[in-house]
């Protein structure tokens, strides 16, 4: 049995491509909480805020859309488990922001480490978006969708 290579679509190439960006940046906030640096925590978790949660709109918006469009919902990967994690990832990223304002204030070992500990949850929640956005969803629209109609997307996408 032979299994034919599969090219991934301009639009997969460009959004997993921007998922190694967002863990960069997640690593330099967790290094900086490290050092005990919560200023510079506090900065590396709102850049990484305000990307992240910028793709998650272009997603909702453009992508997840079209998604729905070509069948999406028939997969194993239906809309409303993407929009869940979205939401929490929102969640979990908004908590961490009050998480380390508090440090910020009040340095507390055991706040430090219940805050790492959070991050692990979450780090495991987006590592399980991540497989499924990598396996499902991108390989889906690039089977689904020609060159033209994902160009048409990514010239949408604010963030690339």
């Amino acid at each position: 049995m032979t299994t034919e290579a599969r090219t991934p679509g301009p639009l997969e190439r460009t959004l997993m491509a921007l998922h190694d960006r967002f863990e960069t940046a997640l690593f330099a906030h967790q290094r900086a909480l490290l050092d005990r640096d919560f200023a510079a925590a506090a900065t590396a978790l709102a850049g990484y805020r305000e990307a992240l949660f910028e793709h998650m709109r272009d997603e909702e918006e453009l992508v997840l859309p079209r998604y729905g469009e070509c069948g999406g919902d028939a997969t194993d990967a239906p809309l409303r488990l993407f929009l869940g994690e979205h939401a929490k990832m929102r969640e979990f990223v908004t908590e961490f922001g009050r998480r380390v304002a508090t440090l910020a204030r009040t340095a507390d070992d055991r706040a430090l480490l219940e805050l790492f500990d959070r991050e692990a949850t979450y780090k495991n929640l987006v590592l399980h978006h991540d497989l499924r956005e990598c396996n499902a969803l991108y390989p889906f629209l690039s089977a689904h969708l020609d060159e033209e109609q994902q160009q048409e997307i990514l010239a949408g996408l604010r963030l690339r």
